[in-house]
């Protein structure tokens, strides 16, 4: 009823039926189309489809009730064939002349579908009650519809008219938006213009002024314009305000510097304006300068119109060119074209190459029983796939064989990483793009059953429904994905394709289709990261035939022989094709001609005894189609009754009620949604032969290899929810689906058979006889896909830009049809062959529309261009450049959840979204059910796409398939668009808002509301009962945590389920959480969060991890502080997580934060806390900072010492009070400023008064190595003498008894300074130099060791210590200053700005996914000439794979300054490999830990600039060398120990910034949160905490230990010389101190002071008498201050006992604390849990991140002599400096206690020395000793050392068989192997519990000489050899006696004293044991009675 049209009635039942004839060369698009024509649409006409003007029904209600009854019996069914069938079956109901039964039999043919009583008789009152309103709507209207008029038609062709009309007015345009709507010429109107009208000339200045006001707007402006001419000159006014900035700048460009003036103009996007008057004020300075006017003028880029550059992809004006034998029928209804199979194309030549062509181990891939031999097409492919690496384009038929190419080319990258028969998985990569997920996932299903098992290669899908985590993808070889999936991925981590040796492009011929930008993107991103890293990446590009396939060969840069064509002659069944076109008009019955054309060619294929598919596009046709098939079949096609009983019983067990009623009659139904087994019976049936006919969706043709001898396809119209109406299909889906035609070895050729409307048959002969160009759709996407690109960094200048439109098949196509892409004749194609000034049109124009909609920042002066986050959200989330625009303008803080989806509902990506008549009835009723208020009315699309996707949430049904199909599309949609959302609202810090979007896009993923029960999220393994009577309660779900099982039954009224809801609601996701807030400063906060994940973990439900999202908000809930990611892995549950952040002081200062972990995908899943700011006090901080504008002192005044002739400003500063005064002094200033030299000058002071010993400190064993080489030359006149402290007490002692000059670490010097009271040489010391004093805030002994140096001085009244400190600048400098004794007058603190090296600039960025990338970029603009670079990452595997991907980059040539040769002397000297590779590219890399020799090469040709490129790992931050330059590359390290990355120290950061030399450049990336914290402190300096309230223990432990505290009142006394006591009163919140009273802070040290001591008295390290007033240490305390280790060592080594076992003192040991430091990078555990494989004891504990693993893993590699990695190696040699020092500790203890278990821990002390199991040979010990040594020792019974001493010449060569040197080295071991002879004296009985006395005498052969340092190759250490003499009973297993010796002598006693507590005989064993030897023990037994 929608349109009154006078039809003229024909009887087509007497028609003549024309004779077939064939139509071979006469038919041609335009015979077929020839009415046909497509116009490009300009910008405004750019709307949703057109949809034909409805006739508007009388009664709007009544009208939709009829239609949606209509449409509830054609659900799948068009707007188009339900309106028709609604006006036909109007028009038939309400006819009075037709009967009630001949009503029901018209309609139920219309509808093809039975009609209920019910259902008709609604149908036939609707019909009337709307044919009585129209007649009176007609009545009321009078004679005003006199004549029926066709309004579909006038208006389609008055619109038509129009629309070209328009467009040719556009097309003379200008499409700069600064151009007038009128003829005059714009640029007239400027300030000459202004100036020139005479009426207003006296108001010029004063227009001008207003039009300069950027604050008024153009309503203010017309305002203030007429307010000041009085309302005159309207047409000035509007010519002013339309060319206002014209005006402006055209004046302000000459009269001020253009720089600024630009820059102000690029921020109002006024760009094209920019060109216009620069290119303007060019061609005036030509024409004023005749020599300027000579040159030639650039070219400016051009705004252009890109919606008009569009072009059709119909084929109107092209001839189609049909084969011979093509014969055209015309029937009834429709006509019908037949085109004949092809003849197959056979020769002589096509030899068929058999699998054994390939090497042996690449046939597994090809299983013998599927094939022998390639077919033809693989044959003559062969050589090029698997014998080169060159790019393949192979166009061949549907089941050609393509996918053994693929296979071919597979193997030939497997070949290439093939190695000895071991194949290098992690070093490559293939992706395989296929363009649907059923393909996807076929293939994947295809690789892993011919590769996965025979090769191991990892194969997996990567799709929108299968996603896969980074280190999944890590981990795989074949990723198997489609375009849009790894256009993402790629967009995200450019990493990602770093690996990819091999990208195969299925279905290449996708360019045409509208996903063809992606693949244009993929392609070009891969050829050029090809080539920019010079690593090959080969592309492969399978397609069907295409006319223009060597265009698509050029794209992927494939070479004439790599292209390879196949037309249809080699399909391997030939297809005959017949295309039906369906005359019909009106749509439903357009349908009946469909199933009437359909049924006829079923019935001819049947009787020619042919199976047949018939192809249909909903899951309810298949079974209507069917049906209505199987019901007008007048033959019996089950003729075997052997056939019908098997279909019959088959039938019985379907669980589709639909497939039982028509598999019998021997059809079958095919779709998705049925059962996995119902859908595999069907495919077996129809393979047997049982089913003839099978009526199907497309899923058969993509996903199931089922070939048939005809194919239907009935109807070529899907609907795309996209474009919102119904489209034809695809070319790919239609060859998909002819490619299920003819079974090649049973058919000789297959029939394809294609029924549409009449209009489209000439479109499908097209495409499929290959006469349709693929061309470039790309102009469509070129703005978002251009924002891509400079978003991943690929593109930042318009010449990066211009370049990469040459890698695309836009570019390609656009040189072969440049008319075609809207290239016109203005450009000089002559001049201009590549189109160069186009390209910069398109590039310029694109980087404008990213610009105005704020995706991107773009400089028009210097062509530059930079992402902005909205640029990187619509990158990264797919959206295009209008909806992210969109979305920044409409959301708003406020926002509720109605105010959200209302944004979401206008995304661009629903703009072509209707809402359709016959829908509204239920979309009203849908909104009714709608739980968030919806603001739009529901006729209104915006409601539609909020009502669909609230529907889907709420779980509803729909009714009618464009419905369903338009939710499905916005709810695909919704997850990534509410994303982006989500990331828009943290980006603006709206914390409200992203909780708000966060919990919609958890609510769309999980199909669950608010109100629903959490416990729905399981999904159906959580019984409905429980999820019903939870919803039920009212008890709120924070409740159900704290419930047992009984008390949940009776919450929740369960029976029998309350364990299982337990069990679900344990598995929910859950975290604790304990905070602790430090102030730092007056700005800053520190918020340390412990967080421990609390549920049990269910693989299935919750994967390999869950993510929360961290929200810091202000108390109100609105504004978000910070925002980070938070990780739990499944082997981190229920462990401890360390979360740190810092965050600005909020103003005014609010009473809390609020600390939020929301779920990311878990709804109710938050957990919160407060965080009270209420007593949080904030530190006033007042630096205190000088200028150093002096005049510099000559160093002539000290003499010749130094190397220049003046001091510099701080050395001239600072030189009276450090050279000529006693004084302390403090300095503070950057590093690089020259405070060493302050400290040779206070030396020489020094030296020149005639003053005792000086002391240098400084934390950095390098820079003191460094400076004790250096000074040992520089004050070599001075004959002084000077040593470095090693850390060994001993010598330490002596060293500094014997120097003048002594250099330490903070922890060397305070090991030796805690006996300083027995120690006389202290006293002699009258310098201390503390070099980084700053450091004191990180180092702990550094502030011990100036609180006793402090304490010193307090108690020697005598005594005048001089202390001269050296810092960094210092916020708190006044208290450092105070604590050490220096006066304000001799304090002198320097601000980093006033830094002697003038860094031209200290730039902080944000580190992107690809950060190396932007290093490279960033540093080429730098590093010119003859300036050499530092750039610092994170770890030495960091560093290394930089510097590669430098060298891959191609780069890396720019960087080495020197002829090769000239550095090959020194690249020959180089011991690491990886490093000699990189040197001979100018770069190197400098590391903690490296060889010697190759430490020195590097600093050497660094700081001669031979090499310009340095990486630096983190740490050698404070030793590296300095540079022009310096990049920061990343800020963050990972800390597995604490599962997650930590930010730089500021300390190492300031480090970092100091190796920077004068005039240089600093970049620095970091992450967005550490931005403005380290920017403010590079700037203002460090504030200095103190670390000492974390180890009292340790502090007080060395104390009492040492006799300096012996009542608990002296501690306090104690505290008070400590740095944490000042700063405790200057910052205490930062110490957790609450009350800053006197009081307050007496009690807060009291409580501190009582804690550590009651833990000493628990864990017996003291004995207190008298309630504290007197303290005695014990033997626990004693031993933990001699061997400085921690409280918690020494209690846990006190845990072992007499039944300790070796797997018990190896976890004691290295569960030491002095270990917790040692560093867990990410990822390896699985190499420790590797090598734990290997070695003989397990770790007892799953933390296999802990360090403590580590530490016992890397101890027993080192036993094991295990091969590691550099790093562990660097770890490992950690480790065993510091063991040893604890198992001696733990001697002390277990000997202590009278353990003779003690022997074990000595055992082992052998073991590590000498990397040698007491089990093992003790001959491996000796250096050079293989395996094949050992043997032939065994052979010879050579089995001790003692053996080798005594082998004769001629045996001793014949066993070792070594050269001279490696012999000598055995020689040299021999021979200082110690022979002891042991014998013993005890005179006197011995009585019980008295002293005794033995006398032990060792006597040994060596020479002493030899004896200085123990022989060993493995230890990394050099150590003394040292012997323990034991007595003890071996049967009690009770040890007597111990002491540590040295034997300094050939013959040497010892007395060592013992107690028997027992009386009695007693056997005693005295042990002589070893420390460093393994073997070289002895033991002696004697007998004594104790009386």
């Amino acid at each position: 009823m929608s349109n009154n049209v006078i039809r003229q009635q024909r009887d087509r039942n007497h028609e003549e039926e024309i004779p077939a004839s064939s139509m071979t060369g006469r038919i041609s698009k335009s015979d077929m189309r020839s009415n046909y024509k497509s116009s490009p649409a300009p910008a405004q006409l750019n709307k949703p489809p057109r949809k034909e003007p409805e006739s508007e029904p009388v009664d709007d209600q009544l009208y939709e009730l009829f239609v949606t009854k209509i449409r509830s019996y054609l659900p799948d069914s068009s707007h188009e064939v339900i309106q028709s069938a609604s006006e036909v079956a109007s028009e038939q109901l309400s006819n009075r002349d037709i009967s009630v039964p001949e009503k029901r039999k018209e309609l139920e043919e219309l509808l093809n579908a039975s009609i209920s009583d019910d259902d008709l008789h609604e149908l036939i009152n609707l019909s009337n009650s709307i044919e009585s309103a129209k007649q009176n709507h007609q009545q009321g209207n009078g004679d005003d519809e006199f004549v029926a008029i066709d309004f579909n038609s006038s208006d389609d062709e008055e619109q038509a008219i129009e629309a070209e009309i328009e467009v040719e007015d556009e097309s003379d345009k200008e499409t700069d938006t600064e151009e007038p709507t009128s003829n005059e010429h714009p640029k007239a109107y400027d300030w000459h213009w202004l100036q020139q009208i005479s009426e207003f000339k006296h108001y010029g200045s004063q227009v001008f002024d207003l039009l300069a006001d950027k604050d008024l707007d153009s309503l203010q402006l017309d305002s203030k314009l007429n307010e000041l001419l009085d309302s005159k000159g309207m047409d000035f006014i509007v010519k002013c305000i339309e060319h206002r900035w014209r005006i402006v700048f055209s004046k302000r460009l000459q009269t001020e510097n253009k720089e600024p003036v630009i820059k102000e103009m690029e921020e109002l996007g006024l760009h094209s304006l920019i060109n216009e008057l620069h290119r303007k004020r060019s061609l005036d300075d030509e024409t004023s300068n005749p020599l300027k006017r000579q040159k030639k003028v650039k070219r400016v880029p051009q705004k252009i119109s890109l919606d008009r550059i569009v072009f059709s992809t119909s084929v109107e004006n092209a001839r189609v060119t049909l084969p011979e034998g093509t014969i055209h029928e015309v029937k009834k209804s429709y006509d019908t074209i037949t085109v004949p199979a092809p003849a197959q194309s056979l020769s002589d030549n096509d030899e068929l190459l058999p699998i054994s062509t390939l090497p042996d181990w690449a046939q597994e891939a090809f299983p013998k029983t599927e094939t022998t031999t390639f077919n033809r097409i693989q044959s003559k492919i062969y050589n090029q796939a698997f014998e080169t690496d060159n790019n393949l384009l192979i166009c061949a038929p549907t089941g050609a064989g393509k996918t053994n190419v693929a296979m071919l080319t597979i193997l030939r990258t497997i070949e290439n990483f093939r190695n000895n028969g071991h194949i290098q998985l992690k070093n490559f990569k293939i992706v395989y793009i296929a363009p649907l997920k059923a393909l996807v996932q076929e293939q994947m299903r295809e690789f892993q059953r011919r590769l996965t098992s025979v090769y191991g290669v990892v194969v997996n899908e990567l799709t929108g429904d299968s996603s896969l985590s980074k280190q999944q993808i890590a981990e795989t070889q074949i990723i198997v994905t489609t375009p849009e999936k790894w256009d993402i991925i790629t967009r995200k981590d450019p990493s990602y394709v770093k690996l990819v040796k091999l990208m195969i492009i299925d279905e290449i011929h996708l360019l045409h289709d509208e996903r063809g930008p992606v693949l244009e993107s993929l392609v070009s991103r891969a050829i050029r990261k090809s080539e920019t890293t010079g690593s090959d990446i080969r592309i492969v590009g399978l397609s069907a035939t295409l006319p223009n396939y060597a265009d698509v060969a050029k794209f992927i840069r494939a070479k004439p022989e790599g292209l390879f064509y196949f037309d249809a002659s080699y399909r391997p069944c030939p297809l005959e094709q017949v295309y039906i076109g369906v005359k019909e008009q009106k749509a439903i019955k357009r349908i009946a001609a469909m199933n009437e054309a359909c049924y006829d060619r079923m019935h001819q294929s049947l009787q020619d005894r042919h199976q047949l598919i018939i192809f249909v596009h909903s899951r309810k046709e298949t079974f209507t189609t069917a049906k209505y098939l199987m019901e007008k079949l007048d033959i019996d096609i089950v003729e075997q009754e052997g056939v019908k009983e098997i279909l019959k019983q088959e039938g019985e067990s379907m669980s589709n009620p639909k497939l039982k009623e028509v598999i019998p009659r021997g059809f079958g139904i095919h779709h998705a949604g049925l059962t996995k087994k119902d859908r595999g019976v069907v495919e077996d049936l129809f393979a047997q032969g049982h089913l003839r006919v099978l009526v199907s969706t497309a899923t058969l043709a993509w996903g199931v290899n089922l070939p048939a001898h005809t194919v239907i396809i009935k109807g070529t119209e899907t609907y795309s929810p996209e474009s919102g109406a119904w489209v034809q299909l695809s070319p790919q889906d239609i060859l998909q689906m002819l490619g299920r035609a003819g079974r090649p070895r049973y058919d000789k050729n297959g029939e394809g058979i294609i029924i549409t409307s009449q209009d489209e048959v000439q479109y499908y002969l097209a495409i499929l006889n290959q006469q349709l160009p693929i061309e470039s759709q790309l102009i469509h996407k070129l703005v978002d896909n251009i924002n891509a690109e400079i978003v991943a960094g690929s593109i930042t200048t318009i010449e990066e830009g211009i370049e990469w439109l040459t890698y695309t098949y836009f570019f390609v196509r656009m040189l072969q049809s440049p008319a075609l892409y809207g290239v016109e004749a203005t450009y000089d194609f002559t001049n201009d062959p590549t189109l160069y000034n186009r390209r910069a049109d398109l590039i310029y124009t694109a980087f404008c529309i990213l610009h105005e909609n704020k995706l991107v920042v773009y400089n028009a002066a210097l062509g530059s261009v930079a992402s902005t986050e909205l640029g990187k959200i619509a990158s990264h989330f797919y959206i295009n450049f209008e909806t992210i625009n969109l979305y920044g303008k409409m959301l708003k803080p406020w926002h509720s959840e109605t105010d959200i989806l209302s944004v979401f509902s206008n995304s661009g990506e629903f703009k072509y979204v209707p809402v359709r008549q016959e829908e509204r009835l239920e979309i009203s009723k849908l909104m009714e059910k709608c739980p968030i208020p919806i603001k739009e009315q529901p006729n209104e699309p915006l409601a539609k796409i909020n009502i669909l996707l609230q529907t889907f949430i709420s779980r509803l049904s729909l009714e009618g398939y464009a419905l369903i199909a338009d939710m499905i599309y916005i709810t695909q949609s919704a997850g990534r668009l509410l994303r982006a959302l989500y990331e828009i609202a943290l980006l603006q810090k709206w914390s409200s808002l992203a909780k708000s979007i966060l919990n919609l896009c958890k609510m769309v993923d999980k199909r669950l509301w608010l109100n629903n029960s959490p416990l729905r999220q399981f999904g159906d393994v959580v019984p409905h009962q429980i999820i019903r009577a939870s919803e039920m309660s009212h008890l709120p779900w924070i409740r159900y945590f704290h419930l047992n099982p009984d008390e949940l039954a009776v919450a929740l009224n369960l029976k029998g389920n309350a364990q299982i809801a337990k069990q679900y609601i344990d598995s929910f996701p859950k975290v604790s959480i304990q905070y602790m807030v430090q102030p730092i400063t007056e700005q800053f906060l520190r918020i340390q969060v412990e967080v421990i994940p609390e549920w049990s973990w269910i693989s299935a439900i919750h994967g390999s991890q869950e993510i929360f999202n961290v929200f810091l908000e202000g108390c109100d809930g609105n504004k978000l502080l910070h925002s980070e990611q938070f990780i739990v892995k499944r082997k981190n549950i229920n462990k401890p997580h360390i979360l740190e952040f810092f965050v600005s002081f909020v103003a005014p200062p609010l009473p809390n934060y609020i600390l939020s972990f929301v779920s990311e995908k878990w709804v109710h899943c938050t957990w919160k806390s407060s965080i009270l700011l209420s007593n949080v006090i904030s530190p006033k901080v007042s630096p205190h900072y000088l200028d150093n504008n002096v005049d510099l002192v000559p160093t002539e005044t000290v003499g010749d010492l130094f190397p220049f002739t003046h001091f510099n400003k701080l050395q001239s500063s600072t030189f009276d009070t450090v050279y000529n005064s006693e004084n302390n002094v403090f300095i503070g200033s950057s590093k690089g400023d020259g405070k060493t030299v302050l400290a040779e000058l206070a030396i020489l002071n020094h030296w020149n008064n005639k003053k005792g010993r000086i002391v240098y400190i400084n934390p950095c064993q390098e820079l003191v190595d460094k400076l004790f080489k250096k000074w040992s030359t520089f004050f070599s006149s001075y004959e002084k003498e000077i040593n470095v402290l090693s850390g060994n007490l001993r010598e330490d002692s002596a060293s500094v008894n014997q120097s003048h000059l002594i250099l330490a670490t903070p922890e060397q010097f305070n090991c030796l300074s805690k006996r300083w009271k027995t120690r006389k040489a202290f006293r002699s010391i009258d310098l201390f130099i503390w070099d980084d004093l700053h450091l004191v805030g990180s180092d702990v002994h550094y502030e011990m060791l100036v609180t006793r140096v402090r304490m010193l001085t307090s108690q020697w009244d005598d005594y005048k210590l001089r202390i001269v400190a050296l810092s960094s600048p210092v916020l708190n400098s006044r208290d450092i200053a105070e604590w050490i004794g220096v006066a304000k007058s001799e304090m002198f603190n320097f601000a980093p700005h006033s830094r002697e090296n003038r860094i031209t600039e200290i730039k902080l960025s944000v580190e992107s996914s690809d950060n190396t990338v932007k290093i490279y970029k960033d540093l080429a603009k730098v590093n010119s000439g003859l300036r050499n670079t530092l750039i610092f990452a994170p770890s030495y595997i960091h560093a290394f794979e930089m510097a590669h991907s430098m060298v891959e980059n191609n780069q890396a040539q720019e960087w080495r300054s020197v002829d090769l040769l000239k550095l090959e002397k020194y690249i020959s000297k180089i011991q690491n490999p990886l490093l000699k590779n990189l040197l001979p590219k100018g770069i190197a890399v400098f590391y903690s830990g490296m060889a010697r020799v190759d430490r020195l090469i590097v600093e050497r040709l660094f700081e001669s600039k031979s090499i310009g490129v340095l990486f630096c790992t983190m740490d050698t931050s404070k030793f590296a060398p300095t540079a022009n330059n310096v990049f920061v590359a990343g800020t963050r390290v990972y800390d597995g120990h604490e599962h997650r990355f930590l930010d730089y120290p500021l300390n190492d950061l300031y480090e970092m910034v100091g190796c920077c030399q004068d005039g240089g450049v600093v970049h620095i990336y970091t992450t967005s949160q550490m931005v403005e914290f380290y920017s403010s402190f590079l700037n203002s300096g460090l504030a200095v905490e103190s670390l000492l309230s974390n180890s009292l223990h340790e502090f007080f432990m060395d104390a009492v230990a040492n006799g300096i505290i012996k009542q608990r009142q002296n501690c306090i006394d104690v505290l008070t010389f400590t740095f944490f006591y000042r700063r405790l009163l200057k910052n205490p919140s930062f110490y957790d101190l609450k009350e800053v009273s006197n009081s307050g802070i007496s009690t807060y040290l009291s409580e501190l002071i009582e804690s550590v001591f009651d833990d000493f008295n628990k864990e017996e390290f003291i004995e207190e008498e008298d309630e504290g007033d007197t303290i005695s240490p014990l033997n626990k305390i004693v031993i933990a201050s001699h061997y400085n280790s921690t409280f918690e060592t020494v209690s846990n080594l006190s845990k072992l006992s007499n039944k300790s076992k070796l797997k018990d003192i190896f976890h004691a040991l290295t569960n030491a604390t002095e270990f917790s430091d040692l560093p867990v990078r990410e990822g390896e555990d699985a190499l420790l849990i590797k090598l734990q494989t290997k070695l003989p004891i397990k770790y007892s504990q799953d933390d296999y991140e802990s360090p403590f693993f580590k530490a016992f893993i890397l101890l027993q590699a080192h036993i094991s002599r295990i091969s590691i990695p550099f790093d562990l190696r660097q770890d490992q040699k950690s480790v065993l400096t510091r063991v040893l020092q604890i198992l001696n500790a733990a001697i002390d203890i277990l000997s202590s206690d009278g353990s003779l278990n003690v022997l074990l821990a000595m055992d082992l002390s052998q073991m590590i020395v000498q990397a040698v199991w007491s089990s093992d040979n003790p001959l491996r010990q000796v250096p050079r000793f293989t395996n094949e040594i050992l043997a032939r020792c065994t052979q010879h019974n050579v089995e001790t050392v003692y053996d080798i001493m005594s082998l004769e010449d001629e045996e001793r060569n014949e066993i070792l068989q070594l050269p001279d040197q490696e012999l000598n080295e055995v020689a040299s071991f021999v021979n200082s192997y110690p022979n002891i002879e042991l014998s013993y004296e005890m005179k006197g009985g011995v009585t019980s519990n008295e002293s005794k006395f033995v006398t032990v005498t060792i006597d040994r052969d060596e020479e002493i000489e030899s004896l200085e340092v123990v022989k060993n190759e493995n230890f990394p250490v050099t150590k003394q050899e040292n012997w323990w003499i034991v007595v003890g009973d071996s049967k009690t297993r009770h040890l007597y006696g111990i002491k540590k010796v040295n034997i300094q002598k050939i013959s040497q006693s010892f007395e060592i004293e013992f107690t028997i507590p027992n009386k009695g005989k007693h056997e005693l064993t005295i042990y002589l044991i070893c420390d460093s030897y393994l073997d070289a023990d002895k033991e002696m037994e004697f007998v004594i009675d104790v009386v």
